[in-house]
């Protein structure tokens, strides 16, 4: 029987678990998808180093845990903003989650969906998966989207499953296109997307090019990824083809209920209602940063600690 059992392989899923293997608490991690890092996908195209999700960040205060990691190098500064600044990874999002990954010793299912959890017994928890397979853990920590978080909570905790349901996501696809700098196409003032801009800068971006990055709501028209590329394109003035085009669309990446006024008062009926040996903690629920995903997974695996 593992102590903990972690769903969910994606930014605060790899936190928890780092936070354990520090500890040296025995644990095991479970994720549905292929591959760790849930929404943060990094990708290489024709020099351009390119995110699937968010890429520029939101940073205020330091961000310990990049020194703790060795990355303390791997940010570059783009902007002020607010009382912080803008960053990005100099090597993509995807640095943060591959070096957490690399530090993770214990058991890693993947392809693996929970479908539900219970308790056996006080202190004692089943994790029930989709194959028939249930295993057995002393705590649980569930990092997962609130749209499956609520299915797996059903039996163990009903009315903090109710509070989840009907959570609601701004579905979007990010575009990237990317061009030599002298066939940019100009970005119109208005174009309905969630965001469109160009982008110059260095280790991103080759010099000499520009890279397009939008954001496309799906709607009736947008019937798989590539479509939302044609959009971006047929709004841009045509001047030449880009020299690549991606499309990535992680349904779970833009959350809208935690933006909600209520929300902050579901999740502390939320961390009620869940039995000790439970805890809930992703960018579904309190976590609006990336710094803060990492923050929060660590600290739902010290509360876990405390109390087994």
């Amino acid at each position: 029987m593992a102590e903990v059992v972690i769903v969910g392989g994606g930014l605060t899923g790899l936190s928890a678990a780092w936070e354990l293997e520090q500890q040296r608490i025995p644990y095991r991690l479970i994720e549905v998808k292929n591959r760790l890092g849930g929404s943060i996908l990094t990708r290489r195209e024709a020099g351009f180093i390119l995110d699937g999700g968010s890429f520029v960040l939101e940073k205020y205060g330091e961000w310990g845990f990049l020194s703790e990691l060795g990355l303390s190098d791997a940010l570059l500064p783009i902007g002020k903003y607010r009382d912080g600044e803008l960053v990005v990874f100099k090597q993509g999002t995807q640095t943060l989650t591959d070096s957490l990954a690399q530090r993770l010793t214990a058991p890693i299912m993947t392809r693996m969906a929970v479908s539900s959890i219970c308790e056996i017994a006080k202190g004692h928890f089943g994790i029930c998966l989709e194959n028939g397979l249930m295993l057995d853990a002393r705590a649980v920590i569930v990092t997962a989207p609130a749209r499956y978080a609520e299915h797996m909570l059903r039996t163990l905790a009903p009315q903090a499953a109710l509070l989840l349901l009907d959570y609601r996501y701004d579905p979007v696809v990010r575009v990237s296109l990317g061009y030599r700098e002298t066939d940019a196409p100009p970005l119109p003032e208005t174009h309905g997307f969630k965001f469109l801009q160009h982008y110059h800068m260095p280790f991103r971006v080759p010099e000499g090019y520009t890279l397009v990055r939008a954001g496309v709501r799906i709607d009736d028209a947008i019937k798989q990824p590539e479509d939302a590329i044609a959009r971006v394109k047929a709004a841009l003035p045509a001047r030449a083809e880009p020299i690549f085009q991606w499309a990535s669309y992680w349904s779970e990446a833009d959350s809208l209920s935690r933006y909600l006024p209520e929300h902050a008062e579901s999740m502390d009926a939320i961390d009620q209602l869940l039995p000790p040996g439970v805890a809930l903690a992703g960018s579904d629920y309190r976590a609006k940063r990336l710094d803060q995903q990492v923050e929060q997974g660590r600290a739902a695996a010290r509360q876990i600690v405390a109390a087994l």
